[in-house]
């Protein structure tokens, strides 16, 4: 059968059937268009040495915790702790600070900030941490005593850095 026979058989509209005509007399279909010169050759083609790397998960930044100790008077000693491993300072005027890093791990890590004091009559310590930047937990201790007494204590402030 001809396909321009089958075209008005089938009440093609007049410029479908002249395409139709037109494919017809070609004889055969048309080639596929030539791949751009950039396209990535097809799977099969691309040897495992060859393949692109694929991107990877930017590893997360560790946090920095802060340990800070303000305030007028001396301190006997400054006990600071992360994930139970301990470091101690003798005696040390304020201002204090210590600055630790912290694993980005996912976990949860437990600190501490624990200050002793004796000596003098009158003192007060601000004590706070800042984790990446930002005030977190702050605690304030204030002593005094009579003229001629001497003072002495402790006090702590503790919180938990998400990894």
């Amino acid at each position: 059968m001809d396909l321009r026979t089958t075209a008005r058989t089938l009440a093609v509209p007049p410029a479908a059937a002249a395409l139709l005509a037109v494919l017809a007399g070609c004889g055969s279909s048309p080639d596929p268009a030539p791949a751009p010169a950039s396209s990535p050759a097809p799977a099969s083609a691309v040897s495992a040495t060859s393949a692109p790397a694929s991107p990877s998960v930017p590893d997360r930044e560790p946090h920095t915790l802060v340990l800070n100790a303000t305030g007028e008077g001396k301190l006997t000693q400054i006990t600071y702790t992360l994930d139970g491993k301990t470091q101690q300072t003798g005696a040390v005027t304020l201002p204090w600070r210590q600055s630790l890093t912290v694993a980005a791990d996912g976990k949860p890590h437990q600190w501490t900030l624990e200050i002793s004091y004796a000596g003098g009559t009158k003192g007060n310590v601000d004590m706070f941490a800042i984790v990446d930047g930002k005030e977190g937990v702050h605690t304030a201790a204030a002593a005094a005593g009579s003229p001629g007494s001497h003072i002495s204590g402790s006090t702590s402030v503790g919180g938990t850095v998400p990894g």
